[in-house]
């Protein structure tokens, strides 16, 4: 069976490996590619629960893409991150952070992606990038050759989110920046140790399976004309936890250990390291509101996020969204269809 890891990493991906894209990506795209926008409705139920109690906080949903659509943020979003004290992205996302994420993801110094990748894969790789519009020239001039062979094939998956909507910050980051313009105190839930250990610590055999069947997929998905992180876009929107996950896991074989480790290091294992570190902070920190922002892919199931709260005795209610067509928006907010949301401006 294929697997289609793209889902995996779109939903769980890293917030390293986005940035990194940030950092070669303005030198790999071609501003004369033409670029097909297809339009998709704004969110309709956003992914955000209140943690019940005498001072509430909030989980959010994310999902690791720049597009407009995702940036347009519903009301009650924008309410919670102004009710609460302190946001918490899943790592900092300050400018020192984007720097050492982008220092730890590359190769050994002197090493290029050629010294490390079979022939075959790395023409596979290069071939697949051209299709894109990015030539072997851009691709020298960038520095894209200097990067872990993990990021290359985890930063595979979000690269026509990049082209088309750069440079645009992509959700989480648009959160982190909206905190910092109103004085929030920002933090992150993870290491960007952890984080980037996910797959740094993989074998680099494995890592080079990872890029070969992720690099399988992507082309079936040209041939098919078939856009997978616009798939997974659409079921972000609607925000129906059940189809995400049911993407999410759709071709992960459990007989494959590879497979079975990814789904521990990317999804299982941060789940409960989240949660855990969710509980102290609500329990040691009574005075204040949180809002933690989280990659929707850790919330469904019985290992999920929403569900080890519960088991630790927290009530989490998801915040209705409901339509108002009688309703007045508020002076920096937009009605679409009969909702209100907070335009995203560049």
């Amino acid at each position: 069976m294929e697997r289609k890891q793209y889902l995996t990493i779109i939903l769980t991906l890293i917030i390293t490996v986005a940035l990194i894209l940030v950092a070669f990506g303005f030198n790999l795209f071609n501003p004369d590619v033409e670029q097909n926008k297809t339009e998709i409705d704004v969110t309709s139920n956003p992914l955000l629960w209140k943690i019940e109690g005498e001072n509430p906080s909030y989980l959010y949903g994310s999902i690791h893409l720049r597009d407009e659509v995702v940036l347009t943020l519903p009301d009650i979003v924008m309410n919670a991150i102004d009710a609460a004290d302190v946001i918490y992205t899943e790592i900092k996302l300050d400018q020192e952070t984007q720097n050492e994420a982008n220092r730890l993801s590359e190769l050994p110094y002197g090493q290029t992606l050629d010294d490390v990748l079979p022939q075959e894969i790395a023409e596979k790789l290069y071939s697949y990038l051209n299709t894109k519009g990015i030539t072997q020239e851009a691709l020298e001039y960038s520095g894209f050759k200097k990067y872990e062979i993990w990021a290359i094939a985890t930063s595979l998956s979000l690269l026509d989110d990049e082209i088309k909507n750069y440079p645009n910050p992509f959700l989480d980051q648009y959160i982190w920046n909206l905190a910092v313009s109103k004085e929030k105190e920002v933090r992150g839930l993870e290491t960007l140790y952890e984080q980037i250990n996910v797959f740094d610590t993989l074998p680099q055999d494995e890592q080079i399976h990872l890029l070969n069947e992720t690099l399988n997929y992507l082309d079936e998905c040209n041939s098919n004309i078939t856009n997978p992180t616009e798939i997974m876009q659409n079921a972000y929107l609607n925000g129906d936890l059940a189809t995400i996950h049911d993407l999410l896991l759709s071709d992960f074989d459990e007989n494959d250990p590879l497979d079975v480790e990814l789904q521990s290091r990317l999804i299982t294992n941060r789940n409960y390291n989240m949660t855990e570190r969710i509980c102290s902070l609500i329990e040691n920190n009574s005075d204040k509101q949180f809002f933690f922002t989280i990659g929707a892919g850790h919330f469904y199931g019985e290992q999920g996020i929403l569900k080890l709260l519960e088991n630790k005795g927290y009530n989490v209610t998801r915040v209705p969204f409901n339509e108002c067509a009688s309703c007045d928006c508020d002076k920096d907010e937009t009605k679409i269809k009969d909702r209100c949301y907070i335009p995203y401006e560049k």
